[in-house]
């Protein structure tokens, strides 16, 4: 019997391609599962554009389950979303926090679930050449480091943007794949997608050295 999963999605390239690599991996897909916390800084949770996973889920045909999460309930929120489902695993897209990986760790532990993180201790290098060898149509929604300007939002992450990303990480010290919200993502297109996601209406907001992309409409097109 297949082992099954419960997706912890934000929409963005690390949670999507964990998800990729879980089905790759032959473990049933059963949910994309998301949390919305009340705090816009939440160190646990990705906030940007995370109300677009609904299409996402929709797109690959998943069922998708929305979680809201007070301040000072972060962690329990999850938990109790998890108990109310069956799963054998929670997959998530964690690189390097070692702050995340311990929550979830213990959520996991106390819903009687394994904590899945392919792409743990995986090099930047390695994350975006996966990225490309699955196909996958990300771009840029936020960014907040200095060497990332505006110019940035909504650039897709291909092979030569990514070499230019990789190059400006190493020269300006941030953090290369995201992790601590020097830069997010939105993936438009993927493998598992049945029809890919095309931005109708956007607008760029620049806060001068910083700045995020605030998708307003979205459609589904033909692959």
């Amino acid at each position: 019997m297949k082992k099954t999963a419960i997706c912890l999605s934000s929409g963005g390239k690390d949670s999507t391609l964990a998800l990729h690599i879980a089905h790759a991996s032959e473990i049933e897909l059963k949910a994309l599962l998301t949390v919305i916390p009340e705090d816009p800084e939440s160190m646990l949770y990705h906030t940007h554009n995370v109300r677009l996973v609904e299409k996402i889920a929709e797109v690959i045909g998943l069922p998708w389950i929305s979680v809201r999460a007070q301040k000072d309930r972060e962690e329990e929120s999850l938990q109790e979303a998890l108990k109310g489902v069956k799963a054998d695993y929670l997959v998530t897209g964690g690189i390097a926090s070692q702050y995340q990986k311990a929550k979830f760790d213990r959520i996991c532990r106390n819903t009687e679930k394994e904590h899945y993180a392919p792409l743990w201790g995986i090099s930047a290098r390695e994350l975006y050449d996966k990225i490309l060898e699955f196909g996958m149509d990300v771009i840029i929604v936020s960014v907040a480091a200095y060497g990332l300007g505006k110019e940035w939002l909504g650039a897709h992450l291909d092979e030569a943007t990514i070499d230019k990303l990789l190059k400006l990480a190493e020269k300006y010290r941030f953090n290369a794949v995201g992790e601590g919200g020097d830069l997010d993502t939105l993936v438009l297109d993927a493998p598992l997608y049945k029809r890919r996601l095309e931005i109708k209406k956007m607008e760029k907001k620049w806060l001068g050295d910083r700045g995020r992309l605030e998708i307003e409409e979205i459609e589904f097109k033909q692959k």
